[in-house]
């Protein structure tokens, strides 16, 4: 067990593989070097979830590069590998696009200022985010349907 992350994204459910379970204990060791922007990210889902006072489930969090090549992603330096970014899965009963737009409205009111990227990928279902490493970082938003072509959304 890792402090200093949010009570419902810990570091053990930030780091596991469901689909590779092989992987898991690797993964773990690894994400020990970005354990600091695993907090960061923690705390940031903890942020999300708090919007909506409901469970919102993150598929995938910190991947080392084994990991990251057998769910396979095509990124070459994927933020995932630098414990920076998680997917997440909208609450129950909420529309990918109304949770999607739902974060962009909520840093819009300067409730995730730390947000740095999301992008809604329509093809798996999920919201990807990623946390500010740096206070002047801009905050982009993107939509997606196969992972290849991104649409920013203003």
């Amino acid at each position: 067990m890792v402090e200093g992350y949010d009570k419902h994204f810990t570091f053990d459910e930030l780091t596991d593989s469901t689909s590779f379970p092989k992987l898991v204990k690797q993964n773990r060791i690894d994400a020990m070097i970005f354990v600091n922007s695993g907090k960061r990210l923690s705390k940031l889902l903890g942020s999300i979830r708090t919007i909506w006072n409901k469970s919102i489930n993150a598929t995938s969090g910190f991947r080392n590069s084994k990991l990251n090549l057998a769910v396979g992603s095509k990124a070459k330096n994927s933020s995932h590998q630098r414990f920076e970014a998680s997917d997440l899965l909208p609450p129950e009963g909420m529309s990918l696009n109304d949770f999607f737009n739902g974060i962009i409205k909520a840093f819009k009111d300067g409730l995730l200022p730390d947000l740095r990227k999301v992008i809604r990928e329509d093809h798996r279902g999920i919201c990807h985010v990623e946390v500010k490493m740096k206070a002047n970082e801009q905050t982009l938003f993107y939509t997606t349907n196969d992972n290849i072509k991104f649409k920013e959304v203003k």
